[in-house]
């Protein structure tokens, strides 16, 4: 986590000190962002909501497992978007990265936690993949109703 926060002010830095050149490139990134922070406030609420005593596998959670940290991810590589130099781009590398290390090792948490009950989920509910989490959620919906 102190990594992650380095490299969160590191983008924060690097994109103040040297300003964007390509505008369309901003707008891209901002797009970006605004995706990734809905997808960590969907997340929060549900957490809060539902909490975090069993596995939730509605809402945001029946489409992707970790929709916290790819909306972290997201932010991240907006930032690259957002600050077009080499710093934001090494700054967010080094997060993306720790919040994928933080994924695998929280898939292992939740085995070792929910057992047999988190491998399922697994199989149903792709780690970050949303467009195949959707069609995957419209399958089980379709077998739901036959």
């Amino acid at each position: 986590m102190i990594i992650l926060g380095m490299a969160f002010f590191t983008d924060i830095f690097a994109i103040n000190m040297f300003p964007p050149t390509i505008g369309e490139l901003v707008v891209i990134g901002w797009t970006v962002f605004g995706i990734g922070v809905l997808l960590y406030i969907m997340s929060v609420l549900t957490l809060r909501r539902k909490g975090v005593d069993k596995i939730i596998d509605t809402g945001i959670y029946g489409i992707i497992r970790h929709p916290m940290y790819l909306g972290a991810m997201m932010m991240f590589f907006s930032h690259v978007l957002l600050g077009q130099n080499w710093l934001a781009a090494i700054g967010s590398a080094v997060a993306i990265v720790c919040c994928y290390m933080i994924i695998l090792s929280g898939d292992q948490r939740n085995i070792e936690k929910f057992g047999d009950e988190y491998k399922r989920y697994m199989k149903e509910v792709p780690r970050m993949n949303i467009s195949l989490g959707i069609i995957r959620l419209l399958r089980r919906r379709q077998k739901e109703k036959i």
